[in-house]
């Protein structure tokens, strides 16, 4: 995937999940009731692994990088960490307001209304 195909994933998952994945010590990939964040979506189930909750983007196996499409550059990760981060650390009610930042930022297209 290009970035903005990863933006667009990430953006239609998080516009229609509108709910955290995170247990009761905070944000997770994958929630146990079927959640995903940011980045957790991008993650297919065959190469997901529970062993990569808590590990920030920068540690994903080579295997989950390579299939979202990111290079292994600084440029990538910080894309990938900034919509980690929206996830993480904003409220729901607030993700569209930033991501359409986000998108403006950098340089992406808007597709979702």
């Amino acid at each position: 995937m290009n970035r903005q195909e990863v933006f667009d994933k990430v953006a239609a998952h998080l516009l229609t999940q509108r709910e955290k994945s995170k247990d009761s010590y905070g944000c997770l990939y994958r929630s146990p009731d079927g959640l995903k964040c940011a980045i957790g979506c991008l993650i297919p189930d065959n190469l997901y692994d529970k062993a990569i909750e808590n590990s920030p983007v920068d540690e994903l196996p080579e295997n989950i990088l390579r299939f979202i499409g990111v290079e292994d550059s600084i440029e990538d990760i910080n894309f990938l960490t900034d919509l980690q981060i929206i996830h993480d650390d904003s409220l729901s009610e607030n993700w569209r307001e930033k991501l359409i930042n986000f998108a403006e930022d950098k340089g992406l297209v808007w597709k979702h209304g």
